[in-house]
């Protein structure tokens, strides 16, 4: 488990935002807020230590979430490199394993989102406070 480590959040919907977000803080996991790619893959530069879990919309306006997981992976250090990258996604061409990793993402969450699924996951690389 990556103590001290949080949450980042690339996510481009208001709604799914605010609800992926109070279920973060509703079971005590910090997390940072990005809303698109190029915030996201901004962020795990100028901080590659911070965090734990990347959870990201696949698509996003200017830089998708595909083309930033790829970007990250390509940054050539540890961690942006393995840091573990969630698809949060409703499209059906990425609820397979096997698809999500050719993008550069280790697995994927369903939308609508289910709290259990995301808590059950994220406690697996962030610490609840």
């Amino acid at each position: 488990m990556n103590f001290g480590k949080k949450v980042l959040l690339a996510e481009d919907d208001e709604l799914t935002r605010f609800m992926m977000g109070e279920i973060l803080d509703t079971f005590g996991f910090r997390f940072d807020l990005a809303r698109d790619g190029q915030e996201c893959k901004d962020m795990i530069e100028a901080n590659p230590d911070s965090y734990g879990i990347i959870l990201m919309d696949v698509h996003m306006p200017g830089i998708s979430g595909i083309d930033a997981a790829l970007a990250i992976r390509k940054a050539g250090q540890d961690p942006p490199k393995n840091i573990p990258i969630y698809a949060v996604t409703a499209d059906a061409d990425y609820h397979d394993n096997q698809a999500v990793r050719e993008k550069g993402m280790d697995g994927f969450i369903r939308k609508p989102i289910d709290a259990t699924e995301v808590t059950t996951l994220v406690s697996q690389f962030c610490p609840a406070a």
